[in-house]
């Protein structure tokens, strides 16, 4: 029988996890991120090692996690698709969700049999692996980081993690210290270390939890324990270092010194609260530190993690596993706390994603007690319908995930004040014709932050389809009087759109701005090159117009269109010999084109009356 335990409980983790997150398969992009990271991504779409190579030279999105990059591009480059508007999210795509889907239930089900082989090595019993495991695996504030594509950085890094610890305790538990074998897997704790930062910053945790592992349950020499500890530090501080210094923390989420502990005890307190009630969960919880600080809870909080874990430092000898959940629950929240302001924090300094490896100090928490408690059956009986609860609850949440609609309906449902629900809902709602959906939510999402530049923008396209040309000139006007308006998040359609709404107004030179922000996030556009260049022939920059012309005709020498402004602008510069051949270009491909025919006309005139 113990020979085949392994492989039925290998096998019971596989099949739970399918069962739980079934849904997710088949599940698309939702409108949190996804566009930024995943699918309008300029160095991903399509994927190419050039792309990749920038992402492992720069920052991206004030984040460096090149390595999480190159995973999104590997699974990109398999899951092409013709590229099509995808009216769920109100985007154009040319990638299919389910592969990435796909990818991240493997790398869930992946850390979840690390984490049972990782808590059978510390405890030696099954049991305990096998019931913290399930705990990790099911528990729904799981759910966004399987069900979020852009949480795949997530997934990744904490697959490294789990490895580098793993590869810990078992250099640790190795017979002989000095061996070979006990220093190979040191060194490949280390390298494991250093792939999870590439991934994710938050795995700066990883000295410490490596630390409370050595001390707490292997018994580690002191000097072996700092030895290890300093090595991965070295490993994760420059990255830190490299996040800290591209990251920038909006006011809305700073605080002062000597709130932050405060803030860390209602997060922590927060979490405690949703592990064992996990309702209501949603991606922005809108708990800043304002928000915190402005309440009379926000000072007790506090109270709660801290009353626990007192709990379990007094019984740490008799019950270290417990111990070292609490350390590890704890460690792994530790930089996502707010102790140090994060860019996040602007939204919210909770988020299920940070709880995702501090549920493995839940599970041995859990473990234990179960392994205290009598009578032993009664306890399986409990522990059993507990995780069958768990279990629903996460395949209950995730039809929250199912879809973009459901997404952004459920956040607005729990948070009635996640701007950035309404922004997104409204531009699948205008992609999809129902523009006084769209109109309703873009109002509302002015009203709760409006200091972006995008939300105008789209209010405004909206107003100009409903044949509002005022309203959207107003709209336009408000946002140049807006202080501290913002471009964040602003794709090169966005400022596309920008351009083209400026044009309308009458204010060509702020669309030349937009058209050339636009060419520059995407400069093998030819639509936004193009824009450009004849916003600048209207302002009269004829010298640049002249040589975004020349550049749209090399992207595509067949567009007539391109070869009449150049013309107008030859023309405009006494070019009138160079500007007539281009008009002939123009009529070559486009024979009925009438400015191009009227221009040749009056050049042909100029030229031969011996004009200018």
């Amino acid at each position: 029988m113990k020979r085949i335990a392994n492989p039925i409980i290998v096998l019971g983790l596989i099949g739970a996890c399918l069962v739980v997150y079934l849904r997710i398969f088949s599940a698309g992009f939702v409108g949190f991120d996804d566009e930024a990271h995943v699918y309008a991504n300029p160095f991903l779409n399509p994927p190419t090692l050039r792309g990749v190579a920038t992402l492992w030279q720069h920052s991206y999105k004030r984040l460096y996690v090149p390595l999480a990059y190159t995973m999104f591009a590997a699974v990109a480059r398999y899951a092409q698709v013709p590229e099509h508007l995808e009216r769920s999210i109100g985007d154009t795509v040319s990638v299919d969700p389910s592969a990435f889907h796909a990818v991240s239930i493997a790398f869930h089900v992946a850390n979840s049999l690390v984490c049972f082989l990782l808590v059978q090595r510390l405890t030696r019993r099954r049991a305990a692996a096998v019931l913290c495991s399930l705990v990790f695996a099911l528990h729904p504030l799981q759910l966004e980081s399987v069900g979020w594509i852009s949480e795949l950085r997530g997934l990744g890094s904490s697959c490294f993690a789990l490895i580098a610890l793993y590869a810990l305790v078992r250099s640790r538990q190795a017979s002989d210290e000095a061996s070979a074998t006990s220093r190979m897997l040191l060194a490949a704790s280390a390298v494991s270390v250093t792939c999870a930062m590439l991934c994710k910053p938050s795995a700066v945790a990883l000295p410490l939890v490596a630390l409370a592992i050595d001390r707490t349950v292997l018994k580690t020499p002191w000097r072996r324990t700092v030895v290890t500890a300093s090595i991965w530090a070295a490993c994760v501080v420059p990255f830190a270092l490299i996040t800290r210094s591209i990251q920038e923390v909006a006011t809305s989420g700073e605080s002062l010194w000597w709130q932050r502990p405060f803030v860390a005890g209602d997060a922590l307190a927060f979490y405690i609260l949703k592990i064992f009630l996990p309702i209501d969960l949603c991606v922005d919880y809108g708990r800043t530190p304002d928000s915190v600080m402005s309440q009379a809870w926000g000072y007790l909080a506090w109270m709660v993690p801290v009353a626990l874990f007192a709990v379990c430092y007094r019984i740490r000898e008799r019950r270290p596993i417990t111990w070292l959940g609490a350390l590890i629950f704890v460690g792994f929240l530790l930089p996502t706390l707010g102790l140090v302001p994060f860019t996040y924090q602007a939204y919210s300094t909770v988020a299920d994603r940070y709880a995702y490896l501090a549920l493995i100090g839940v599970g041995l928490m859990v473990a234990d007690a179960v392994d205290y408690v009598r009578p032993r059956k009664l306890i399986v009986v409990v522990t059993s319908v507990a995780l069958v609860v768990l279990a629903s609850l996460s395949f209950n949440q995730s039809r929250y995930w199912a879809s973009n609609s459901e997404f952004l309906h459920h956040t607005i449902d729990v948070n009635p004040d996640a701007a950035f629900a309404y922004l997104n809902r409204g531009r699948a709602e205008q992609a999809n014709g129902d523009f006084a959906a769209a109109l309703a939510d873009y109002q509302a999402y002015v009203k709760r932050k409006p200091i972006l530049l995008r939300a105008y923008v789209n209010l405004a396209d909206v107003y100009f389809q409903i044949n509002q040309p005022a309203e959207a000139e107003r709209v336009i006007a408000q946002s140049q009087k807006t202080p501290g308006l913002t471009a964040e998040g602003m794709s090169a359609n966005d400022f596309g759109n920008l351009g083209m709404l400026l044009m309308q107004v009458n204010q060509p030179e702020r669309a030349v701005g937009a058209f050339s922000a636009a060419a520059a996030l995407a400069p093998s556009s030819l639509e936004h090159l193009y824009n450009e260049a004849n916003a600048l022939s209207t302002v009269g920059q004829f010298d640049k117009a002249e040589t975004a012309f020349r550049r749209c005709i090399a992207l595509a020498p067949n567009l007539a269109g391109a070869h009449t402004g150049l013309g107008i602008v030859l023309a405009e510069k006494h070019r009138l010999a160079d500007a007539a051949d281009e008009f002939r270009a123009a009529l070559r491909l486009q024979p009925n084109d009438p400015a191009a025919l009227d221009n040749l006309n009056k050049a042909e005139n100029l030229l031969g009356t011996g004009g200018p």
